[in-house]
């Protein structure tokens, strides 16, 4: 029986034992989204509240993009605010350049850039 054939409780007992490592759930089960589901498991047995992770979005989210290249331990993911900064002139064309950042008024000092290369 593999990997992926186990109940979650199998496999939360399996990373309990330290048979498998918590950070290769993913690649372990061959399925991202059930690793993260599962780690949040584990996380939240061991929280004050269990209902802390509640509002941190994990489902339908491409973890291709993030595994082995920026992050590990993945638990979820989080919506960033985008604006948008521009027009950014750029080889004779103006393209208006979508922003995702929590740092106040960098979108803004980003269009004073642009205004500055007009």
């Amino acid at each position: 029986k593999g990997p992926s054939e186990l109940i979650d409780e199998e496999v939360k007992m399996l990373v309990d034992s330290k048979h498998i490592a918590a950070y290769k759930l993913e690649n372990i089960l061959c399925d991202p989204e059930r690793g993260v589901s599962i780690r949040r498991q584990i996380l939240s047995s061991k929280m004050a509240s269990s209902e802390i992770l509640n509002n941190l979005p994990y489902t339908n989210y491409d973890y291709s993009m993030v595994l082995g290249a920026c992050c590990e331990n993945v638990i979820g993911y989080m919506p960033l605010p985008v604006g948008v900064a521009g027009p950014l002139p750029m080889d004779g064309k103006l393209f208006h350049v979508p922003m995702a950042t929590t740092e106040g008024c960098l979108v803004a000092s980003t269009n004073r850039g642009c205004r500055a290369l007009q």
